[in-house]
């Protein structure tokens, strides 16, 4: 297997158990669940799964930049600040987790939500959108290369992306909620998509 499709065929798989987490697990202790006592108590209650929940996204952070580094090197894209963006990204996005993991399972109350919030912030807004202009960078670059309708799935990921770091910076539920919706099966479709379709044929 090229190593395009391999890093392909693993951001896909980290993503697709990250997305699963999310919508079956982190869900009951993030703003989809109004009711704090109900988040709190969830956290108590399930904090293996909690923190196995938010471990799988640091799988696949990790994972897409090694599909995005593998990818730049394969199309022989010169776009190096591009992967820098998403090099850049992870500090903000591992603190983020760290604090979700380490910190928010033992916070008061009146701490949870403001800690909670910079979390967001961390995540949601910075990395996430230096992960989605990163991806934007990419795809234009190498658009020549693939059919348009994975071109195409490809800004969506990108400007999905950007969308939700905008509803993470305005704190909007709905937005973040919705966004997600988009973002993350596009981000399976993308992935899939380049591991199906070897460029060189």
């Amino acid at each position: 297997m090229r190593p395009l499709r391999r890093a392909a065929a693993i951001a896909f798989c980290a993503h697709l158990v990250a997305g699963l987490s999310m919508a079956f697990v982190l869900r009951h202790g993030l703003e989809t669940t109004p009711d704090l006592q109900d988040r709190l108590a969830f956290l108590t209650n399930h904090r293996v799964l909690w923190t196995f929940g938010w471990l799988s996204w640091t799988i696949a952070a990790l994972a897409i930049l090694y599909f995005y580094v593998a990818f730049a090197a394969t199309h022989h894209l010169k776009s190096h600040f591009a992967v820098f963006l998403t090099v850049s990204a992870l500090g903000p996005d591992l603190a983020a987790q760290a604090i979700e993991i380490g910190v928010l399972p033992n916070a008061v109350p009146e701490l949870f939500l403001t800690l909670h919030r910079i979390a967001v912030l961390l995540s949601g807004f910075v990395a996430n959108g230096l992960y989605s202009g990163t991806a934007l960078i990419l795809v234009w670059a190498a658009r020549r290369a693939y059919p348009p309708w994975v071109s195409i799935i490809g800004l969506v990921v990108g400007v999905s992306g950007i969308t939700l770091s905008a509803a993470a910076l305005l704190d909007s539920v709905a937005g973040m909620f919705w966004t997600n919706v988009v973002l993350v099966p596009s981000i399976l479709l993308w992935l899939g998509a380049v591991w199906i379709i070897d460029p060189e044929s």
